[in-house]
């Protein structure tokens, strides 16, 4: 009887949590609510579990991204090229989230940078999927500047995150 009651609370329990972990870091976790409302603006909740101090660029995660609607990948309405860069330390203290040891944050992340970003007419979609596919390190962590700053950090002892995002995010209304 006492096996069931702890079965069926660890199902309740795990049915009843609305954050899903996106990253693969034993260190650093991102987390969003499943599912998560189109209106959110790209809000995460990234908590350091370790011991370091993590540098981790919003615009750091490089990579790629899609929608699917039904399970049918749909085709963007445009695209749109651009980039972005910081010129000056103020601008990378401003972007640069530094998450000191065991350090709990809700932030905005571009999970997937790209100097071509796809615009999807969203108000088209009651729910859809987006498939994310991404990386983060040092070397995307300056790619829109901040090199300079980065390495002043690290020499206080911070640590550029190392992390990947292979995830599939569903979003409702």
């Amino acid at each position: 009887m006492n096996k069931i009651i702890v079965f069926l609370f660890c199902i309740s329990s795990y049915n009843c949590s609305s954050q899903f972990k996106i990253n693969k870091s034993k260190d650093i976790d991102i987390l969003t609510d499943i599912p998560q409302k189109q209106n959110t603006n790209n809000n995460y909740l990234i908590k350091n579990n370790s011991n370091r101090t993590y540098i981790i660029d919003p615009f750091g995660f490089y990579g790629d991204s899609k929608i699917l609607v039904n399970n049918i990948e749909v085709k963007p309405t445009a695209i749109i090229y651009g980039e972005y860069y910081r010129f000056t330390d103020k601008q990378c203290a401003n972007d640069l989230i530094v998450l000191k040891p065991k350090e709990n944050r809700r932030v905005n992340l571009n999970l997937a940078y790209n100097v071509r970003e796809l615009d999807y007419d969203y108000s088209k979609f009651e729910n859809f999927a987006r498939i994310v596919k991404s990386y983060h390190n040092r070397n995307n962590a300056t790619i829109v500047g901040c090199n300079s700053f980065i390495e002043k950090l690290e020499k206080k002892g911070y640590h550029v995150l190392t992390d990947t995002i292979d995830t599939k995010i569903l979003y409702v209304k």
